[in-house]
């Protein structure tokens, strides 16, 4: 997301011709953060816990510095209230995005982030007209589909309770958020894994649209790791569908020990039928 607040500024460079200096001074505050997480990415050890702490306080001033110089700097509001989030100052990050969203209400992550703090508190409604004004807004940006799925999965009890929908529907809506994410971002293996989770979730689930996903995602994923999650899937699939000779031969095909205990529960599912 900072990579896009970054292109976003050098392309709009006519618009603040009037004020260079300062586009330039958040590019700089913005630059020097980014260098901190791909450090981080780099190395988990690269900075000492005081060290961290210090530069995270050194940016934090920063952007208090420019927005109080700029204070109806959209983007700069954007980036300040997601370092307050990472800094676990929710409420305080939540109340500069209400601030950026009224001086633009058309921005995605600004709708996004607000659902998501209006989620942490369990106001599952409210976060629901944010998240869907976000894919409103960016309707090919995966994550904004992905977060309305686990929005729908998380409250589904509340909405349904609430005559929001029924649970048919919502089931439908929790389907086509997870499709949509995953259709966007086909290679991310994240989404297509929770795809696959959700023909569980609904109220009736289905399986066998389920064992479509996995193999489709069989042919897509190639790492070990990957593979092995994807088998573990389909053989719970299979066992749910009754082939349970080959839910236990496929389940017995996963080697890595860090799914030793899921393939264990595969194995012990199948066994009982």
């Amino acid at each position: 997301m900072l990579r896009r607040f970054y292109t976003y500024l050098l392309l709009s460079a006519t618009a603040y011709a009037l004020n260079e200096p300062t586009t330039q001074r958040l590019f700089e505050i913005a630059a020097k953060e980014e260098k901190i997480y791909k450090n981080i990415a780099a190395d988990p050890d690269y900075y000492s816990e005081a060290d961290i702490e210090r530069r995270i306080i050194e940016l934090l001033h920063a952007y208090e510095a420019y927005l109080k110089d700029t204070p109806e700097d959209v983007e700069a509001l954007i980036l300040y209230a997601k370092l307050l989030r990472r800094t676990g100052k929710t409420a305080d990050a939540f109340q500069i995005f209400l601030r950026a969203d009224e001086l633009d209400p058309e921005v995605a992550v600004i709708k996004q982030q607000i659902g998501t703090y209006m989620a942490e508190q369990g106001k599952g409604k409210v976060a629901l007209l944010y998240y869907q004004q976000a894919v409103e807004l960016e309707p090919q940006n995966a994550i904004y589909h992905f977060s309305l799925g686990q929005l729908l999965f998380q409250f589904c009890e509340d909405f349904v309770a609430a005559e929001i929908y029924t649970r048919d529907a919502l089931d439908r809506e929790m389907i086509q958020a997870f499709t949509n994410a995953a259709d966007r971002a086909p290679d991310n293996f994240d989404f297509q894994v929770r795809l696959g989770a959700a023909y569980y979730d609904q109220a009736s689930p289905d399986w066998q649209a389920a064992l479509v996903h996995w193999d489709q995602s069989r042919a897509r994923f190639k790492e070990t790791l990957q593979l092995e999650i994807i088998h573990l899937h389909k053989a719970r699939v299979l066992g749910k569908l009754g082939r349970h000779e080959e839910a236990r031969a496929l389940a017995d095909t996963v080697t890595s020990p860090a799914l030793e205990k899921s393939r264990q529960q595969v194995v012990d599912e199948a066994a009982q039928f």
